[in-house]
């Protein structure tokens, strides 16, 4: 499968308009150089008289003098005749061709005459059809050939001839363009496999899609060297084969240098390598000088690095068992920050424990621990607990639920439990899990711990039970825990002061006593800003919080948590390939599940926008296993709710909307949801379940407003007031669905709103609110095309469209996707009642629409 060398075959394909020319394509062994020729070379077109014709050849280890060229020389000769050259080839080709007849023998013009007929040869039938030579592994080809390929690339005058070589080593060739092959990246490793568990093998095969098919292969059989105490499956022995073909031809002390590099690690510092291999300097680099120049280790700043991870690999494989474990024992005493990994290796396992335990690898503590501990209980809850806070910076909540459960589980002390019980939370939470009861239980076992106060306000707050929350934040801020400022800027902003609450973000952020508590200032005000329907704020405070967490590397956690705070509004806002484009950057990242779930949630919504149907459905099932129980409260555990029925609505499933709605009424309790209570009544009333709102739902804002507007149109009252709300809003899908139903509600008044919201519809690219505007529209013999009304992005595309640009051309002067710019010509040109593009241009000129 094909994947991932999109730009790099474009560039192959751009350099058959610049003949005579040439292209060689650089990379490592398995990259994929022959693939991506060989998709060049199937892409040229069917073979035939006025097609391109392809001759190809390549190098092999130990080969004959010219062998790359001999088989594309070959198959020139045989498609057009000997008789192209002077004599039948006899005075220079026979010579590699012996089936031409015996050479005339010419002394001391042997080769120019044989380079002159190989370049005669080739202009030659160049003339008669385009001409493609690809000659592949030259690595590996004599400087007799080599020589022959300089000659023909200065020489070369007959347009139509395009060489394409590939190398793993960059050769210089006059006037050859040089295509490096990257490796792939995660999500084109799993498109090759066809499968999305690929993490272990990207990172072993380091994008090279040969290694990366191995090791795929490999896993079917042993998934572990146990003896080894390495992670990873072995290598495959066809691959090792390959990778140690250069290893084989070191002499005895270079080959164990770089055994010795092989068990230190993919990078050795010199200093290792010379107190392992016990030389002194000059022997030590007379032994690396041909590992180097084979190109096995490269050289690194003051050490040694594997030009690629398979190949230490396969030099660590060829070793010995007792070969592995006496050069692991050697570079434990060499490496101390690694000693711990090498005792292992070794078979030590009481140095293991020791070195683990100073290096503070705690699960490599915890899993010696029967072996080469004590008894201590405490101490071993605390190494489960430092395991646990471990696994949770590196992204592995599970495993850090599981390590601080059974840390719990071992404790005896109220106030160590209560940390514990607070690590447990921060854990679940990010599992989309809610921690109030374990919140509870902690501030029961440590009433005046200051942070597990304010931790249950934030939780308190979360679930909609703002007067307690309101009481613990203070409590805690009072006692010093300035993480409550956060807390109690949120409520503030729930209460409708977006000021005062702005001014106790600003001050939180000044006290946050760490990076984490700084960026969740800023996640919380752009959400609390989006709620209110402050779209353009929760952008700007969205991106801030989003370059803070990148200069502090934690784009992947809560950078994660600030694409979705960044999506939601430029998706409100109407900005919806934007919040598209934040949002794939954000999911490549693979962020932990409930931030992954966040900015799933928002890119459901958009496909529901849009129309994609499918892409929203698929959604739906990925994010619900991702938000179990209330995660963040009521608000949280209703959103998936909404988008669910926001879908069965988009698709007319009637029968699913109830469910879902049905669901929610008698599931939930609104009066704890500031943001989804009115949002889902509205829908209640849109399929006729709910006529009244239950008592008590809170409206604090212009969003909510907007909602409460319009679930009460819904139930009868005037659409006119839910279209000023989300006017006022700057919400344009919104206010286009109310202009529509604004026009039903008053046909005597519905052109004006039908044909504004037409002209959302097409700035949009949205095809669900066009197809509302056209059902609308026919239904009340309202016409969207006379006074020639175009949104001013229409009248943007329009003028390109008069340039003679096409969609895609479009798309791309505007930045927009191709798809959304063939919407709005679609609707130009049905606004102006013509039939084709030529025809928009003229009346457009003749009108002065442009």
């Amino acid at each position: 499968m094909f994947v991932g060398r999109e730009a790099e075959l474009a560039r192959l394909t751009a350099a058959r308009q610049r003949t005579p020319g040439a292209v060689l394509v650089v990379g490592e062994a398995g990259i994929g150089k022959s693939r991506l020729v060989r998709e060049f070379v199937s892409g040229l077109g069917a073979p035939g008289p006025l097609g391109v014709f392809v001759a190809e050849g390549g190098a092999d280890p130990g080969g004959t003098a010219y062998a790359p060229f001999v088989p594309v020389l070959r198959r020139l000769v045989r498609q057009y005749g000997a008789g192209l050259l002077p004599g039948g080839g006899r005075r220079g080709l026979a010579r590699l061709l012996p089936e031409l007849g015996e050479v005339e023998d010419l002394p001391g013009l042997g080769r120019a005459r044989l380079f002159e007929e190989v370049l005669l040869l080739v202009e030659r039938s160049a003339e008669r059809r385009p001409l493609v030579i690809v000659l592949e592994d030259l690595h590996w080809a004599d400087q007799a050939a080599i020589d022959l390929l300089l000659f023909l690339l200065r020489n070369l005058m007959t347009p139509g001839v395009l060489i394409v070589a590939t190398s793993r080593e960059p050769l210089r060739l006059p006037d050859a363009e040089v295509i490096r092959v990257p490796p792939l990246g995660r999500e084109e490793v799993a498109r090759m496999l066809g499968r999305e568990d690929v993490e272990s093998i990207v990172a072993r095969s380091e994008g090279n899609p040969l290694f990366a098919e191995a090791l795929a292969d490999a896993e079917a059989g042993s998934r572990a060297r146990a003896s080894s105490g390495r992670a990873g499956v072995a290598t495959p022995a066809s691959l090792r084969e390959v990778l140690l073909a250069g290893a084989e031809r070191l002499p005895p002390d270079g080959l164990d240098v770089l055994r010795i590099a092989a068990v230190a690690g993919r990078r050795t510092p010199h200093e290792v390598l010379r107190a392992v291999a016990g030389l002194d300097d000059l022997a030590l680099d007379e032994a690396l000088r041909p590992v180097v120049r084979a190109r096995l280790l490269l050289v690194d700043g003051d050490g040694y690095t594997f030009r690629h991870a398979l190949i230490r690999d396969a030099v660590y494989d060829d070793l010995l068992p007792g070969e592995r474990r006496r050069l692991h024992a050697r570079c434990a005493e060499a490496q101390p920050d690694l000693a711990a990994d090498h005792w292992y290796a070794a078979g030590d396992r009481r140095r293991a424990f020791q070195a683990a335990w100073r290096s503070r690898r705690w699960e490599r503590v915890l899993e010696l621990w029967d072996q080469a501990a004590g008894d201590d209980a405490g101490e071993h809850a605390r190494v489960l607990e430092l395991a646990a806070r471990d696994a949770l910076t590196e992204g592995d909540a599970e495993r850090a639920e599981e390590l601080a459960t059974r840390a719990i589980e071992e404790v005896n002390d109220p106030l160590r439990a209560a940390h514990l019980l607070e690590l447990r939370v921060a854990i679940r939470d990010l599992l989309g899990e809610e921690g109030l009861g374990d919140l509870r239980e902690a501030v029961r076992l440590a009433p005046r711990e200051s942070r597990l106060i304010g931790a249950l306000a934030t939780v308190l707050a979360w679930n909609g039970q703002d007067a307690e929350a309101r009481a613990h934040a203070e409590e805690a801020l009072l006692l010093g825990d300035d993480r409550s400022l956060i807390t109690l800027a949120a409520l503030t902003a729930l209460d409708g002061d977006l000021a005062a609450a702005s001014r106790l973000y600003a001050e939180a952020r000044t006290s946050a006593p760490d990076d984490d508590t700084l960026l969740m200032s800023y996640a919380s005000e752009a959400d609390v800003l989006e709620a209110a329907g402050e779209h353009t704020r929760a952008e700007s405070v969205a991106r801030r919080g989003i370059a803070r967490a990148r200069g502090l590397g934690l784009a992947r956690s809560r950078g994660g948590h600030l694409a979705a705070n960044l999506a939601e509004p430029l998706a409100s806002l109407g900005r919806w390939r934007e919040a598209r484009e934040v949002m794939r950057t954000a999911l490549a990242l693979d962020p932990p599940p409930i931030h992954r779930a966040w900015i799933l949630m928002v890119l459901g919504t958009v496909a529901v926008w849009e129309g994609a149907h499918a892409e929203a459905a698929e959604i739906v099932g990925r994010t619900r296993p991702l938000m179990r129980g209330r995660s963040r409260g009521y608000d949280s555990c209703l959103e998936p709710d909404l988008l669910e029925c926001r879908l069965a609505v988009a698709r007319g499933d009637l029968e699913a909307a109830r469910r879902t709605v049905d669901h929610v009424l008698t599931e939930h309790d609104l009066t704890l949801s500031r943001r989804y209570a009115w949002p889902l009544l509205a829908l209640a009333a849109r399929i006729g379940r709910v006529r009244r709102a239950p008592a008590g739902i809170a409206t604090t804002g212009r969003v909510q407003e907007a909602y409460r507007a319009t679930f009460e149109a819904e139930c009868g009252g005037s659409w006119t007031t839910a279209v000023a709300g989300w006017r006022a809003v700057g919400q344009p899908y919104a206010l286009g669905q109310a202009l529509v139903r604004a026009a039903e509600q008053d046909p005597a008044q519905a052109t004006g709103p039908l044909r504004e919201a037409a002209a959302i519809a097409a700035d949009l690219g949205s095809e669900p609110l066009r197809r509302e505007v056209e059902t609308a529209a026919a239904t009340l013999r309202v016409s969207l095309s006379d006074g020639l009304v175009l949104s001013a992005r229409e009248r943007e595309v329009l003028g390109l469209v008069a340039e003679g640009l096409s969609n895609r051309q479009i798309a791309e002067r505007l930045f927009i996707s191709a798809r959304t710019s063939g919407v709005h010509v679609s609707n130009i040109m049905a606004k102006l009642g013509v039939a084709s593009r030529v025809e928009a241009a003229a009346l457009a000129r003749r009108t002065g629409l442009i």
